[in-house]
C-alpha cells in the first residue's frame, strides 16, 4: 500500500494544478439575430481572455470579418475597460484583468443581402432565412475549454448548426475552432435530416420553399441509403450541409459542416442537373475524404482521375438505382463522358496528355490562375469517369457479374483509408487485379499512363452496349445491344443494379 502513495499524491497535485489554470465557467455568447432586409446582430459575450487578448478569425475566403464589427465595448466587474487595436483582427485590453470581462458588439450583415460569388464562404441572407459562416459573429480569447452560445430569434426560428445543442437555442461549442470554422443556418426553410446508424446529415435548404424542398427530400435521402448500402462500414458522421441558389455551381467546407452553391432553382425539368451535383459532392465525403489518394510529390495530381470522375460515375450510376433518372437518361450521361473525353484526346491543346497526369500537367502554357485540373477537366472528370466505367465492366465481366466497382471500393475503405493510408495508383491496379481474379496492371497500366485513348468500344461489348462516336465533333450514342451475350448482359444488370 505505502508505494502507491507518491504516485497518488502526484496525481491528486496534479488535478489541482489543472483545476487552478481552467477557466472559472466557459466562455459564452449571447446573439440576438435579425432577419429581413437589413439583418445585423448584437452580441453579449463573457470572456475569460487569460492574456488580455481578443481576435477575430483571419482573412480568409474573400472576407476581412473584422470589417463588419461596430461597437465594440468591454467592461470589468461594471467598469468600462480600454480596448487597444493590434492589429486587423486583434484587440488588447489595457490595465489587468482580474477573472472574466464583458464584451459587446454590433455585426453588420447587410454584406449578405446581395447575390455574389463566394457566398458559401461568407453568408447568404434570404429574407426570412439566413446562412452565416460563424467567422463573421464572434471574438473570441485564447482560454481553453468550450464555448456556450444561446441564440436569440424571431418567434418560430429555426437553427441549423453542428454544435452541440443544450437546449432548444443554445449551444456548446467544443472549442473556437468548433465555433467559428462552422456554419450557422437561422430562420425558415426546409430542413432534411437523414439518420442511419452513427450516420447524420442535416441538409437545409435556406432560401427554397417547402415544394423545393419536397422535391429534393427523397433524391437527399435514397442518394444517401444507397452510398450506405456500399460502404455499410462508414464510420460515425455528423454534418451540417447547407444548399442555395447561388450565382455558381462552388461548395465549400467546413469542421462539420459544408456548403453547395447552384444557380439554377430546383424543379422537376432541371432534376437531373442538382440531383446529380448533390449525388457527386455528398460521395465525395467516401471518394476524397475517406479513401483518399497520394496527391503530392511525384505523385501531385496523379489519382484526381478517381477523386473526380469515379465520383462522377458513382453519382450518375446512384440516380439511376434510386429512380431520380432512367436508363435513358444513365445512357446520356455515358454518352456526354465518353465524347467530352474522346474530343479531350483528340483535340491539339490536349495533346499527349495521360489520364494520370491530366491533374498537373498540361500540353501548352495556361492562362495564370487556371490549375492543370482545370485546363484537363475533360481528362480528369470525363476521363476518369470512362475509366471508372471500363474497370467496372472488367471486374464485372471477370467475375460472371459476381463483383464490380462497389467491391474495389470497399477494398480501398478497407486496406487505405480506414488505416489512415494514402492509395497509389498502382495499389488500385492491385486491388483491381485481385477482385477480377486475373492481372489488370497491363491494360490499366496503359489506360492511365498512356496518352492513347482507351478502348470504349471493349468496354461497351463487355457491358453489353454498342457506342458510335465522332471525335472531331465530340458527339457518342450509346444503347444496349440487342446481339450481346448473355454473359454481357449480367454485367449491365451488375452495373445498373447491383444485383
Amino acid at each position: 500500500m505505502h508505494r502507491f502513495v507518491p504516485a497518488a499524491i502526484a496525481a491528486f497535485l496534479g488535478v489541482l494544478t489543472a483545476l487552478a489554470s481552467a477557466p472559472a465557467f466557459a466562455d459564452r455568447y449571447d446573439v440576438a439575430i435579425t432577419l429581413g432586409a437589413a439583418p445585423r446582430a448584437h452580441v453579449e459575450a463573457r470572456l475569460t481572455p487569460p492574456d488580455g487578448i481578443l481576435f477575430m478569425h483571419s482573412h480568409a475566403g474573400g472576407y476581412e470579418w473584422s470589417d463588419y464589427i461596430r461597437n465594440l465595448r468591454a467592461s470589468q466587474n461594471g467598469q468600462p475597460l480600454e480596448l487597444e487595436r493590434t492589429g486587423k483582427e486583434s484587440w488588447a485590453a489595457k490595465g489587468t484583468i482580474q477573472s472574466s470581462i464583458d464584451v459587446s458588439y454590433d455585426v453588420d450583415l447587410g454584406f449578405t443581402v446581395p447575390e455574389r460569388e463566394g457566398a458559401q464562404r461568407g453568408g447568404q441572407s434570404f429574407g426570412n432565412s439566413l446562412y452565416l459562416v460563424n467567422r463573421v459573429l464572434f471574438v473570441m480569447d485564447n482560454a481553453p475549454g468550450p464555448r456556450d452560445i444561446v441564440l436569440h430569434l424571431p418567434p418560430g426560428a429555426s437553427i441549423a448548426t453542428p454544435w452541440q445543442r443544450l437546449g432548444p437555442a443554445s449551444f456548446q461549442a467544443a472549442s473556437n475552432s468548433d465555433l467559428v470554422d462552422n456554419t450557422l443556418v437561422v430562420g425558415r426553410f426546409p430542413e432534411i435530416d437523414v439518420k442511419q446508424g452513427t450516420f447524420d446529415i442535416d441538409f437545409v435548404l435556406p432560401g427554397a420553399t417547402a415544394a423545393e424542398g419536397g422535391l429534393m427530400e427523397p433524391v437527399v435521402r435514397n442518394v444517401l441509403h444507397e452510398y450506405l448500402r456500399m460502404f455499410p462500414e462508414t464510420p460515425p458522421f455528423h454534418l451540417v450541409m447547407s444548399y442555395f441558389q447561388g450565382v455558381e455551381v462552388n461548395g465549400e467546407g467546413y469542421k462539420n459542416s459544408a456548403t453547395l452553391t447552384f444557380p439554377g432553382s430546383i424543379g422537376l425539368a432541371n432534376r437531373d442537373l442538382w440531383a446529380n451535383y448533390i449525388a457527386h459532392e455528398l460521395f465525395h465525403h467516401w471518394n476524397a475524404t475517406l479513401i483518399f489518394g497520394a496527391d503530392s510529390g511525384a505523385d501531385e495530381g496523379s489519382t484526381e482521375w478517381f477523386s473526380e470522375g469515379a465520383t462522377e460515375y458513382i453519382a450518375n450510376r446512384t440516380l439511376f438505382r434510386s429512380g431520380t433518372i432512367d436508363s435513358g437518361g444513365w445512357l446520356r450521361h455515358m454518352e456526354a463522358n465518353v465524347a467530352l473525353y474522346k474530343f479531350w484526346t483528340w483535340a491539339a491543346p490536349f495533346a499527349g496528355t495521360p489520364i494520370v497526369d491530366a491533374g498537373s500537367k498540361t500540353a501548352l502554357p495556361r492562362p495564370k490562375g487556371v490549375e492543370a485540373k482545370t485546363y484537363n477537366r475533360a481528362g480528369v472528370y470525363n476521363g476518369g469517369w470512362v475509366t471508372t466505367f471500363c474497370i467496372d465492366a472488367a471486374i464485372a465481366s471477370a467475375t460472371n457479374g459476381r463483383r464490380d466497382i462497389d467491391d474495389l471500393f470497399r477494398a480501398l475503405l478497407d486496406n487505405y483509408g480506414l488505416k489512415g493510408r494514402a492509395w497509389k495508383n498502382s495499389d488500385l491496379i492491385a486491388e483491381a487485379s485481385k477482385l477480377a481474379g486475373r492481372d489488370m496492371a497491363p491494360e490499366l497500366t496503359t489506360w492511365l499512363e498512356q496518352p492513347k485513348p482507351i478502348p470504349v468500344d471493349k468496354c461497351w461489348a463487355e457491358a453489353g452496349l454498342k457506342g458510335y462516336n465522332l471525335d472531331y465533333s465530340g458527339e457518342t450514342r450509346v444503347a444496349p445491344d440487342p446481339r450481346g451475350g448473355a454473359a454481357a448482359k449480367r454485367v449491365l444488370h451488375k452495373i445498373w443494379g447491383g444485383g
